[in-house]
């Protein structure tokens, strides 16, 4: 059950950088470090551990320093599912020197690094899925703001190639800033040299630009408490994530053409019109998942490797148009296997809540088939069956009933963004 056909980062092991001083911070956080900092109730940092959680990490390193004993004490060995050590540092190493004081406990073949003072909105496998596509040494996942000069820009060409950084209060206005999060092969980590205080955004990054550098486009939202003011706003932004609402969306016959059993990635093609229409969704802000039935794979015509690369061709398709999909959920078995996970039952959905925590009623189920629309029935969302597909068919057949019957994918977006404004207005 879950989400089989996308990596969930077990093998993978996270570095939280929580060792420092948050001077800035210090007029309103004074007794704590600033990874400790309460958000609504709770120390920032189990915002990014929850992340690690639903993403599938099982080992995280806290390079701790300032009040590192705080942070140990807060959280201890384990953390929900995951297991945590600690790489403390008796003085201020940098982003690269905590991690080289950390390399004993990075073992794994890449390494996702987060800082611990600012959390994006992203999904963390697809992140790792298009690092690992591109062969890279090193991903810097960027976010774009609205006033990106408190932070820097960082300038990347349409490949995700990244070219380049400007300082600190060079640009203003809108534009693509480093957002803290990296996947690091082992070996661009044995690289950083071993002692003394050492910047990845200083010291380390601008030498690697041509050399194996990425960047990552992350669609979602981002925040840091590096300031007073943006620690202010920490509350209302946790508030909105947990508050965000999902489309599920079937993936044959919907986004892609129906294909028999498809397995070669080069026959991934979007249907026309609904790459515009998932960016709409996306910018109305709503999230987007895929949940699937492949059986094909329980059949033997494909396997897991496969159905990963036909998710990277899907995903590099719609990133042209600037849509990234929050998770996509795989049933690999046949109906025989009587699985709580294919549609219509609700287990690869409730799987999806575990992960992102939403509440499934206020979802919108779109898809071509009946199983889609049950599916929505069972968990009380409000479905939506596309003429795309087997849509037109199962319409004809009358088998089901959904609550709206769209033409198309754009179609069904009219639909949706209607009904959230009959709802906004019904709340006013």
């Amino acid at each position: 059950m879950g989400n089989i056909g996308v990596e969930d980062l077990s093998s993978i092991t996270a570095a939280i950088l929580a060792g420092g001083r948050g001077t800035r911070l210090q007029s309103v956080v004074a007794d704590c470090p600033k990874v400790l900092a309460a958000v609504r109730g709770r120390p920032f940092l189990s915002y990014l551990l929850d992340q690690l959680v639903a993403a599938g990490v099982r080992e995280v390193i806290l390079c701790t320093g300032y009040m590192a004993e705080q942070v140990r004490g807060a959280f201890g060995d384990k953390y929900r599912s995951l297991r945590l050590f600690y790489s403390q540092e008796d003085v201020q190493l940098g982003t690269a020197g905590a991690l080289r004081h950390a390399s004993p406990f990075l073992k794994s073949e890449s390494v996702l690094v987060m800082n611990g003072d600012s959390f994006v909105d992203a999904n963390l496998r697809d992140f790792w899925i298009w690092h690992c596509g591109l062969g890279a040494d090193a991903t810097v996942m960027v976010v774009r703001v609205q006033d990106s000069g408190r932070y820097g820009q960082v300038q990347m060409d349409a490949e995700g190639h990244l070219m380049g950084f400007s300082e600190k209060g060079e640009d203003h206005g809108p534009g693509w800033i480093n957002a803290g999060i990296y996947l690091l092969r082992h070996a661009f980590l044995e690289g950083i040299i071993a002692g003394g205080m050492v910047s990845l955004e200083r010291d380390v990054f601008p030498t690697c630009i041509g050399h194996g550098l990425y960047a990552y486009r992350n669609h979602g939202g981002f925040m840091d408490i590096g300031t007073p003011e943006a620690y202010a706003s920490a509350e209302s932004f946790f508030a909105g994530l947990a508050q965000k609402r999902f489309v599920l969306l079937d993936r044959d016959g919907t986004i892609i053409g129906e294909r028999h059993y498809l397995s070669d990635p080069n026959e991934v093609e979007l249907i026309p019109g609904a790459a515009e229409a998932l960016k709409e969704l996306q910018d109305m802000g709503l999230g987007l998942l895929v949940v699937t039935n492949q059986s094909a794979m329980a059949r033997g015509f494909f396997d897991k490797a496969h159905l990963d690369l036909i998710h990277q061709r899907l995903s590099a398709l719609l990133g042209a148009y600037g849509v990234h999909l929050d998770g996509i959920y795989v049933c690999p078995h046949v109906p025989e296997d009587n699985c709580s996970c294919r549609k219509p039952r609700p287990g690869l959905v409730e799987q999806a809540v575990k992960d992102l925590n939403f509440d499934p009623k206020l979802c919108f189920v779109v898809g071509d088939n009946a199983c889609d629309v049950e599916l929505g029935r069972r968990i009380g969302a409000t479905t939506l069956l596309v003429s795309t597909g087997y849509g037109a068919q199962v319409a004809s057949e009358g088998s089901v009933a959904p609550d709206f019957v769209a033409e198309d994918l754009s179609a069904a977006v009219k639909a949706i963004r209607h009904m959230l404004a009959e709802e906004k207005k019904e709340n006013s």
